[in-house]
């Protein structure tokens, strides 16, 4: 079982060439999710932060194996237009991850424009264009790799790649108790390649996004806010589905303090259920708090003991003003 696990570590590192990041918690990274959803929040300056260590309990007979991944968002928005509702939003995002004994690390640096445009006078309606450009690097950080015969490959190489990403978003508000968003991305648009082991081309297929939230007010306290994703890469297709209760202090129409909990089910084409998420949430005055964490439902689930991952995340808004309409309801994007 342990030689198993210690060949899964290596090539997890070569399989990931083709494939990209997921969070369990995407809505607190939207700036990664899609380029249109940067400066979609009520505010001024977005900051976002997030960590998930995953597949902690597996371990090699090297060393223990490291499924991590840390990421971090900017974005604001600058209004214009003569209604003050539309704005041109601007941020950026960068993503390590790390995955296997080898450390194969994967770093992208984002740069993300996007327009939003706003119509309609009793319902609210909005959409965005956003383009997105990527820096990526990915390597092995560690040369030299002894396997059981002893045998020592210097399999260390490193590869430097530019990308670029579009996306749409459609937001409407119908009442100050409901409101939606659907969303669309179209990510690695030139498909990049990299060269490890001088053996072949590895491409980074394109992927499609496709996600979406609303947030319904059942009464003056309690709020619904059902989400999906669905990723398309190649042959990997991944279906995110879940829903939220949040619950909000003091008057709902003047505070966004709020506490919310539920789960999300992941899953994977013909492999079925992939995890099952429970998160929790605290919405205290300009900062977010987000707790996620994924019970591994699949296949490795023997070979895991069902442990799949633990994500947190913070997210801080600065606001100058509100200048809004008061809801009780937020973007439910984000």
């Amino acid at each position: 079982m342990k030689k198993i696990l210690f060949i899964l570590a290596i090539c997890a590192g070569l399989t990931a060439t083709a494939q990209d990041v997921a969070y369990s918690q995407f809505h607190l990274q939207p700036v990664y999710l899609n380029p249109a959803m940067t400066g979609f929040f009520e505010g001024d300056v977005r900051f976002a932060a997030i960590f998930r260590d995953q597949w902690f309990t597996l371990g090699s007979p090297y060393g223990g194996t490291k499924y991590i991944t840390e990421g971090g968002s900017v974005d604001g928005r600058i209004n214009v237009g003569q209604r003050k509702e539309d704005y041109v939003g601007v941020g950026g995002a960068v993503v390590r991850d790390r995955a296997g004994d080898q450390g194969f690390t994967t770093s992208h640096g984002m740069f993300n424009l996007a327009y939003s445009k706003s119509f309609g006078s009793r319902t609210k309606h909005a959409i965005a264009l956003g383009l997105g450009l990527e820096l990526m690097a990915k390597q092995f950080r560690n040369g030299g790799a002894v396997f059981p015969s002893g045998t020592v490959e210097n399999i260390g190489k490193s590869s430097i790649r530019i990308d670029v990403s579009a996306g749409l978003r459609y937001h409407v508000v119908f009442d100050r108790r409901f409101n939606m968003y659907v969303g669309f991305a179209y990510m690695h648009i030139t498909q990049p390649k990299e060269n490890f082991l001088d053996i072949n081309n590895y491409k980074l297929y394109s992927k499609y996004v496709a996600h979406g939230g609303l947030e319904i007010a059942t009464n003056e306290h309690f709020n619904l806010l059902p989400s999906v994703m669905v990723t398309v890469q190649e042959a990997s297709v991944n279906a995110t589905v879940g829903v939220n209760a949040k619950y909000i202090f003091g008057d709902a129409y003047s505070s966004k303090n709020a506490f919310s909990f539920g789960a999300n089910v992941r899953m994977g084409g013909r492999e079925g259920a992939d995890a099952f998420i429970p998160d929790v949430r605290l919405d205290l005055y300009n900062v977010t708090l987000g707790v996620a964490y994924d019970v591994n439902i699949s296949n490795l689930s023997r070979g895991t003991n069902t442990v799949g991952a633990i994500e947190v995340a913070a997210v801080y808004i600065f606001k100058r003003k509100l200048g809004r309409v008061p809801t009780n309801t937020t973007c439910p994007g984000w």
